[in-house]
């Protein structure tokens, strides 16, 4: 049978994207494989958000240009957000690239293949969690962004569109390594900006409207939501996490930044003391909330005494995940010529100096669920060591969040079970299943 490779580079809300590809080309009679070599199709979805994400695609590309050469893979597709970002320069870079897709054009890839599009998406990363694109692109201009002219103006999915899409994906098979067919748990809703979900298409924040749909689902355990902006996000509905219990309390809220100059600077709304009241608000409302952020470091006006509030920043809040990004700056975006720009090394000398503290404060945090009972989504079984399993508590989504190592017997891979936490380290958790009376 014939094979194809895709390459899914960048976000989740990129997965969305090639899982759609993926579809169609299974519809064309092409089978997934994980190994390039060999591959008729090698398809390769674009992240064009940082000049790093370029760096990565150049890199994969080079790769399947080289085996293509070599005989060793055949047909070369790019699609993805290059197509609108230097996309003139990349056809000229690698005229060996045998076509290339705009950006979401799934007919295109269906023409190309002689066959036809699909609603559907075909799973290419293993876990027991799908991902819901409500919408698509991004109007909050923040002054280092370059959603806006990628992605475009905000897109909303209709909610009856979203139920739908859910309830099948809700019966796609995750297939297990022993080849029993199990499905998803876990509803994980992304956007650029959840809380403008509905804004376009229907003058109103829906997403509250959106999560009540969803929650009637009952194939689905856990509902999470991701990418909370600050400016947005409705203090109201806090409520709606004590209301569905299947929507799990956890509040990815990224602020980029704790000082209000550079929040500003950044076109963003909530400065400092703003921030610190809507995470004590969400904690005093839901003790066990778990709040998550990323922020920027070296953003051009970036002082060492804004470094050391950003340090107090994160002492005083009650965050338990954080990442950083260190600032790159990204022609046509405001920010781009903004003066006062650290130096990359000063840059990144900043960033690891922010991660050092956080991974002290972050291992410190998560001791509190010592001899706590906690739900566990479990992945799979730990190779080579008998009696173990990876999974993921409530509080850790996919990838980012670190994981949890259950000590137990027999756990069936994509079950939720009760464990208790019996120790820490970094961002790994140790447990031990509670058995049943």
């Amino acid at each position: 049978m014939k094979k194809f490779y895709l390459e899914s580079l960048g976000c989740p809300k990129n997965l969305v994207d090639s899982e759609h590809f993926a579809s169609i080309l299974g519809n064309a009679g092409y089978q997934y494989t994980s190994n390039v070599i060999g591959a008729d199709i090698v398809f390769i979805n674009s992240c064009a958000f940082l000049a790093s994400s370029l760096e990565e695609l150049e890199a994969v590309i080079d790769t399947a240009v080289e085996l293509k050469k070599e005989g060793k893979a055949g047909m070369v597709i790019v699609s993805g957000c290059v197509m609108n970002r230097h996309t003139d320069t990349y056809k000229e870079s690698y005229p060996e690239v045998d076509h290339w897709i705009a950006l979401k054009d799934f007919d295109a890839l269906a023409n190309i293949l002689q066959s036809s599009n699909t609603e559907l998406r075909a799973p290419i990363e293993p876990g027991f969690h799908t991902y819901l694109r409500i919408s698509d692109g991004c109007e909050n201009h923040c002054s280092y962004c370059k959603i806006p002219s990628i992605r475009g103006k905000l897109q909303s999915v209709p909610i009856e569109e979203l139920v739908a899409e859910a309830r099948r994906l809700a019966k796609r098979p995750v297939l297990s390594k022993g080849g029993d067919a199990r499905y998803p748990k876990e509803l994980i809703l992304i956007a650029q900006d959840s809380c403008m979900y509905g804004m376009d298409i229907y003058g109103r924040q829906a997403l509250p409207e959106l999560i009540a749909k969803l929650h009637e689902i009952q194939s689905f355990s856990w509902i999470r939501l991701m990418y909370l902006h600050p400016d947005h996000f409705q203090t109201e509905w806090i409520s709606l996490f004590k209301r569905y219990s299947k929507l799990l309390p956890y509040f990815e809220i990224p602020v980029q930044h704790s000082e209000t100059h550079i929040l500003k600077a950044m076109n963003r709304q909530k400065g400092r003391e703003e921030l610190i009241s809507l995470f004590t608000t969400i904690k005093q409302e839901l003790p066990e909330a778990v709040l998550r952020t990323t922020l920027i470091t070296g953003f051009p006006g970036e002082t060492a005494k804004d470094e050391k509030a950003l340090k107090s920043f994160l002492e005083s809040v009650p965050l338990l995940h954080m990442g950083t990004f260190a600032y790159s700056p990204e022609d046509g975006t405001p920010a781009y010529n903004f003066p006062e720009r650290p130096s990359p090394k000063t840059t990144e000398n900043r960033q690891n100096r922010i991660e050092t503290m956080w991974y002290e404060m972050q291992e410190e945090r998560l001791q509190k669920y010592v001899d706590q009972k906690v739900s566990v989504l479990v992945e799979e079984a730990v190779q080579g060591k008998k009696g173990e399993y990876r999974g993921r508590a409530w509080f850790q989504a996919p990838e980012i969040d670190g994981e949890t190592i259950i000590s137990a017997q027999n756990l069936h891979p994509g079950n939720i079970v009760d464990v208790v936490i019996d120790d820490v380290i970094g961002n790994t958790l140790f447990a031990s299943l509670i058995k049943e009376d």
